[in-house]
């Protein structure tokens, strides 16, 4: 069955829950008193728990509440800015956007832990709390939930370690700032309790049961934690055993404790070779060493790929001192509504994406497994529907891992910068906004959308036989998106599964430079895009991949490919599916290096439609068991409409599949001949014809005409960055 008739989306995949942590199941909350009823007209509000949510649900959709209510008790609150609550311009906005500067934020507010600014004493566990004044957080504490409204804040103490838990949602329609002054201050908030089961998903307000965090209104969320180098590549092979690891350059902010994860980089016939990661603990950093708490279980070789890339593992940091978090049997979410600007810096989100449970199950090596599917709207990091509102928010030095469902998603939001953020341990695409609702209905766009040095790590599904066309990044609808020099690195998945994909019905045109994808289980690119617009990638690299450097198709589509490198993919460099829509497809000045995986570095496959030229121009090709381009229509579809052109190869140049039709036109001119040829299936060239046959291709050839004078094959010369994008904290 051709790909044309696979059902839309993907089957939802299995979920493995960890156990709840100790505190993720508090007492169950008590009856409502007088003191507690009294807490209702508070500033600093506590709404008695009549079941936590219930009473949560009762104010969430409640946008009537007074910005600057007077509190029952005296209060230490200051409704005006201090001067060094005015920080300069964040750094990093997205191009073409000019951001205001971020909203003052007040560390002068009362403290939580004094009772004379609660009425019935500092709220517990039991308690949902609702903040209209000025509340800074300078103590570990736990409720059932937590509002701020509009003109109030909730600020953790700078210079103190303090965590916030809640077993309900924290919805602020204020401001929420975690910002510590140092390194060795760490503030988190914590969801504990999550009954995933209870999950609605959907809608555009705070649903109740969807735990999680809540920004609405006019909502400000800061997530500001030390600025660190994201990752950093090795500057030699590393072998099984290595208890130290040299970086190419000297990592800032990393500190003894940081969690790390080391990349696959085995070569494709190597077991695992998409899974061997190596996940310790940082005992020292010296300049560009760093000592690892224990040895490494994996080979990761330095990479000599060609056209000058020669590539380390990347060694990704996981830790930041900012965190917001579920626990592993109970995932929150973030999602955020706001009509202003966020800053989200150097945070570490760790079990987010909730799953809901299907009627099916699974074999799985541990026996029959159910089969989850994704709560629909409930994210990890999600920007959902904010339009121009979010231009100017940076998204950078930010880690989620072991998420439930996708990382960062842009969903209708515009100019948002991603720097240096990090998906590791990814159900569900990635890094993707909501797709076409069906193959014939063109998805919805997000407007410059700029991801800049991020990585997508391990995203995977289960059962993974499901994961059709599961990728790290979908590059979708919108005008002005770039993509450059990001890494897309164990991607599990089925068929059409890669790093980068550009999918059906997403028609934004990307600025697309310097990515690199390898160890992906199967594609490094996948387009199945039909559309007449002009698409250009550039400087790509793709090694050590389960499937094709580069699968494209769909039907009819023009595209431009570029000085890109393409190095031991197990299925080959390029498979062609797609034909021209009016300029053509055109690959120039590629290094296509089948490294003894393949027995071709080109091939083509099924084309629905008849189209334009697919042109292969000024390429070299090496490494191939069998031929350097072989024609492999089916006579389910169109013929071949090839042109091949002053491309180098290292061994026999052509095949022409013996089950495939007879092409509507294919051309070589090898770089170097004098005289270009029409290949024609073998036995048809003819002495009248004055052709001539090749046994080495199972071709016939005849001569022709090329308009184009010949070129000498080009080499690429990409430069890869040694590590992540450096990012900031914001100015004060």
């Amino acid at each position: 069955m051709g790909r044309d008739h696979e059902p839309y989306g993907r089957q939802p995949p299995l979920e493995r829950p960890g156990e709840p942590q100790p505190d993720d199941n508090p007492p169950p909350p008590g009856p409502v008193g007088r003191r507690s009823a009294l807490r209702w007209a508070a500033a600093g509000a506590v709404l008695a728990a009549v079941g936590g949510e219930e009473v949560l649900r009762r104010t969430l959709h409640d946008r009537s509440a007074t910005a600057a209510a007077t509190p029952l008790r005296p209060s230490t609150a200051h409704p005006h800015d201090h001067p060094h609550d005015h920080p300069g311009t964040a750094p990093g906005a997205a191009s073409g956007t000019s951001a205001a500067p971020p909203p003052p934020v007040d560390e002068q507010g009362r403290r939580w832990s004094d009772p004379a600014g609660w009425e019935g004493g500092v709220p517990g566990p039991r308690d949902t709390v609702r903040i209209r004044d000025r509340v800074v957080l300078d103590t570990d504490a736990a409720v059932a939930g937590l509002v701020v409204d509009a003109g109030g804040s909730l600020v953790y103490s700078p210079t103190r370690t303090v965590t916030l838990s809640s077993t309900g949602s924290v919805v602020v329609r204020g401001t929420l700032a975690l910002a510590p002054a140092d390194p060795g201050t760490a503030h988190t908030l914590r969801f504990t309790g999550i009954d995933e089961k209870r999950f609605q998903g959907g809608g555009m307000g705070v649903v109740e049961g969807d735990t999680g965090l809540w920004v609405t209104g006019d909502g400000y969320l800061r997530l500001d934690g030390a600025a660190k180098t994201a990752w950093v590549r090795a500057a030699a092979s590393l072998r099984p055993g290595d208890r130290t690891v040299t970086l190419t350059a000297a990592p800032d902010g990393w500190q003894t404790g940081d969690r790390i994860a080391v990349t696959p980089t085995a070569p494709p016939d190597s077991d695992g070779f998409s899974t061997q990661y190596d996940l310790h603990t940082v005992r020292s950093v010296s300049g560009r060493t760093i000592t690892l708490d224990g040895p490494l279980r994996y080979p990761h070789p330095r990479v000599a790929a060609g056209g000058g890339v020669t590539v380390g593992a990347e060694v990704l940091n996981l830790s930041r001192n900012v965190r917001v978090e579920g626990t592993p049997g109970g995932r929150a979410h973030i999602h955020l509504t706001s009509s202003r600007r966020q800053d989200v810096r150097h945070a570490a989100l760790r079990w987010l994406g909730p799953r809901s449970a299907t009627d099916e199950t699974w074999t799985s090596p541990q026996g029959p497994t159910p089969v989850t599917a994704p709560v629909l709207g409930r994210y990890a990091l999600h920007f959902h529907m904010v339009g121009d509102a979010s231009r100017g928010t940076t998204v950078e030095g930010v880690v989620i891992r072991d998420a439930g469902n996708h990382a960062f998603v842009p969903h209708g939001s515009h100019g948002i910068t991603f720097r240096s953020c990090i998906s590791h341990d990814t159900w569900e695409d990635a890094y993707w906004w909501d797709g076409a609702p069906d193959t014939r209905t063109p998805q919805g766009p997000s407007d410059e959308i700029v991801y800049d040095s991020c990585v997508a790590s391990r995203t995977r599904l289960e059962p993974n036989f499901r994961a059709y066309r599961l990728t790290g990044f979908s590059l979708g609808a919108g005008r002005g998106s770039t993509a450059r020099d990001c890494v897309a690195v164990g991607v599990q998945g089925a068929e059409g599964a890669s790093g980068y994909e550009w999918p059906e019905g997403g028609e934004g045109v990307w600025t697309f430079e310097r990515c690199l994808a390898h160890n992906n289980l199967e594609d490094g690119i996948f387009v199945w895009l039909n559309t007449s617009r002009h698409h250009v990638i550039s400087d790509f690299v793709a090694y050590h991949n389960g499937g094709w450097g580069i699968e494209h198709g769909a039907y009819l589509n023009d595209f431009t490919y570029r000085s890109s490198v393409l190095h031991g993919n197990a299925s080959g460099g390029i498979a062609v599916h797609s034909l021209g829509a009016g300029q053509g497809t055109l690959f120039d000045g590629m290094l296509v290096d089948a490294a003894g995986m393949s027995d071709f570095a080109v091939s083509t496959a099924r084309h629905e439609l008849d189209g334009d030229p697919v042109t292969l121009s000024r390429c070299r090709f090496t490494g191939y068991r069998k031929a350097g381009v072989a024609f492999r229509a089916t006579h389910q579809g169109a013929p071949d409409n090839v042109e091949v052109l002053d491309c180098a190869f290292d061994g026999n140049q052509l095949w022409l599949d013996p089950e495939a039709p007879e092409p509507r036109t294919v051309v070589f001119r090898e770089a170097g001949s004098g005289g270009a040829v029409t290949v024609l299936a073998r036995g048809s060239g003819g002495k009248d014809g004055g052709g001539r046959e090749v046994p080495a291709w199972n071709a016939a050839t005849r001569p022709a005409t090329v308009r184009t004078a010949a070129r000498t094959p080009l080499t690429p010369a990409i430069r890869l960055g040694g590590s992540a994008a450096p990012t900031a904290r914001l100015k004060t």
